[in-house]
């Protein structure tokens, strides 16, 4: 089974100049998997921030946890995770053309130069002209690709419980067995239910009940996708009565 991951186009807000900008200061900060379809860099102004990120063309698949002075700049269609790993987070994301990179961009997380850090904090600044943001973005681009910003210590991307769950329910749903509770899954697995609940939060973004919903109404979409009626798909999933399969399926966008 995989996660669904949530397009966010921003390539379209780049066509004017190149970027975009957007500024964040909402507390409890999190958002579920998604793409661009354009590159990112995000940065932390102040706080911090837990990323996560899969594998893309030019970015190996990875984990970092972000502070001030720190960054992860993302080439375009590449899945990440994002969220606050303090109470109050305030953070920058640039969306880049890809042009503006050009070819030899060190993607993955970054612990900025003195003097990147710098030229965010301008382009952030409240009293900035907007006619001289593309300046300042042309400037932070090539410091980062010339300059003595390095990689960031990033640890693997997180890869265990949540991905084994995940297979419990792909393994039982392939043998048209019923889903197994969580908390069975957790004893199989030799953990807490807590301690897998963290797990999934962290890889995935969302609970293990959330992700036991998923599968099974991305299941029930594909039997139908098959022929098989409302009816049949919820006598096939262990489903009490059609209706509650019925409202699984409009609480979970396909």
């Amino acid at each position: 089974m995989t996660i669904p991951v949530h397009l966010s186009p921003k390539l379209a807000l780049t066509a004017p100049s190149g970027f975009a900008l957007h500024h964040s200061g909402q507390p409890h900060y999190t958002r579920d998997w998604h793409a661009h379809d354009c590159a990112m860099l995000l940065w932390p102004v102040a706080g911090g921030l837990q990323a996560t990120w899969q594998a893309a063309a030019g970015a190996a698949p990875g984990a970092a946890r972000l502070a001030r002075a720190s960054a992860l700049l993302l080439p375009a269609a590449t899945a990440h995770h994002t969220r606050a790993s303090t109470p109050r987070l305030q953070h920058g994301e640039l969306y880049l053309a890809p042009e503006l990179l050009g070819r030899q961009a060190r993607f993955g997380a970054l612990q900025l130069d003195g003097a990147v850090q710098a030229l965010l904090d301008a382009l952030l600044a409240p009293a900035l002209d907007a006619r001289s943001a593309a300046p300042l973005v042309e400037a932070i681009v090539r410091q980062i690709r010339f300059g003595r910003s390095r990689a960031l210590a990033a640890a693997p991307a997180p890869a265990g419980l949540a991905e084994r769950m995940l297979q419990r329910f792909a393994q039982a749903l392939d043998h048209e067995q019923s889903l197994p509770q969580i908390d069975a899954v957790a004893q199989s697995l030799g953990v807490s239910v807590r301690q897998l609940q963290r797990a999934c939060e962290q890889t995935y973004g969302a609970s293990p009940v959330a992700l036991r919903r998923r599968a099974l109404a991305a299941r029930a979409r594909a039997l139908m996708a098959q022929g098989c009626t409302l009816a049949q798909a919820s006598q096939a999933l262990g489903f009490a009565s059609s209706g509650h399969l019925g409202r699984l399926l409009r609480a979970i966008a396909p």
